[in-house]
């Protein structure tokens, strides 16, 4: 396990979990304690937003979710929710050039630096962290808050949940766990004092 008792500072922690799971909640609460929060989620909607070389890679790729010239992005979700070819596909297409900005924005910052990425460990981005969390919530309060969020079927969204690696597999790999379906206060707060602690 990868903890920070050691003479070596601790320059990258990720934070990982399963779409729903409360990530953003995690990461805002983190920003407003002061900490540099890279999301790897707004790296690749910047890389591959509408009118970018990137979008047009990934419409090349999926003609099936063009829809008037531009990129469906719905559509997009929903295909690789149940392909697992079509999930390969995009994550050989995406990863490169997400994984290549995020080095970059970890050299240009000052640490201590939160990366927030939901395929930390899928990506090989956990390679850049010192430190792992996982925040974790079981998969029924997964489901209601994302069909909630997204205005999404039941189905829908257990097929997106489904795409992902089952966070109890994310939680064996991570060096710490937070649960988050519990008061949003107390949840923040934990994951908070954990950063505080790892990086003092």
């Amino acid at each position: 396990m990868n903890t920070n008792n050691t003479t070596k500072p601790v320059r990258v922690i990720g934070i990982t979990g399963g779409i729903a799971s409360g990530k953003t909640v995690a990461t805002t609460a983190l920003i407003n304690a002061g900490y540099t929060v890279i999301d790897a989620d707004e790296v690749s909607r910047a890389a591959f937003a509408c009118g970018t070389d990137g979008e047009k890679s990934m419409m090349l790729a999926f003609p099936q979710a063009v829809d008037n010239g531009k990129l469906d992005r719905a559509a997009l979700r929903k295909i690789i929710a149940k392909d697992d070819e079509a999930r390969q596909k995009l994550n050989a297409l995406t990863h490169p050039a997400i994984v290549a900005q995020i080095k970059k924005l970890i050299a240009a910052a000052e640490p201590p630096i939160i990366l927030s990425a939901p395929l930390l460990f899928e990506s090989g981005l956990s390679s850049l962290c010192d430190v792992t969390v996982c925040v974790y919530c079981p998969r029924p309060v997964r489901l209601q808050r994302l069909t909630a969020r997204d205005n999404i079927s039941l189905e829908d969204a257990a097929s997106i949940i489904d795409a992902q690696i089952p966070d109890t597999e994310r939680c064996t790999i991570a060096d710490h766990i937070v649960r988050s379906d519990r008061d949003q206060a107390e949840f923040t707060n934990e994951i908070t004092e954990l950063i505080k602690d790892i990086v003092k």
